[in-house]
């Protein structure tokens, strides 16, 4: 009987040692949770500062476009119709077409030449005005509306930068 009842105490104690390990495994599992819980709230906090940083960027570069540089020589243009208004003559230099689409549908504006063909990403609509930056180098530019065939119109003419 004696040698049953130690059976009995043996057992019971390797069961208390095993569900002791068992337990700490757990508790170790659930630290190691809680670690990556909280990596991944922090790695969440990160990426939404840096979405927050871009989107703030984004509304920057926007602003810029609608926003002559302080240092640009600023260039008044007018599209009407299929013309383009503006001085033909320029000096060289840092230059912000200020493009205003007085016309009743979306235009372009597109600087040509010395290298440089620079446009707008998106056309100006109607009764919008946006700005392009350009650096002209002394030469021959060609100026004109890509929209609709509005070259072929007459909506071009000739830039002579000194």
């Amino acid at each position: 009987m004696k040698t049953f009842v130690t059976i009995l105490l043996a057992a019971a104690v390797s069961l208390v040692v095993v569900r002791a390990e068992e337990q700490e495994k757990d508790e170790t599992l659930g630290q190691k949770t809680s670690e990556a819980w909280d990596k991944t709230k922090e790695k969440t906090k990160e990426a939404a500062r840096d979405v927050a940083d871009l989107t703030k960027k984004a509304a920057d570069t926007v602003t810029d476009a609608l926003t002559p540089d302080a240092d640009a020589r600023k260039v008044e243009v007018k599209l009407t119709g299929h013309a383009i208004s503006m001085p033909t003559k320029l000096e060289s230099g840092k230059t912000a077409f200020i493009v205003h689409n007085a016309g009743n549908q979306a235009q372009n504006f597109n600087v040509e030449g010395e290298g440089i063909d620079k446009k707008f990403f998106a056309p100006v609509d109607p009764d919008q005005t946006k700005v392009l930056h350009v650096d002209l180098k002394p030469g021959a530019y060609e100026v004109l509306c890509p929209t609709n065939n509005h070259t072929k119109k007459g909506m071009k003419l000739k830039l002579t930068v000194k």
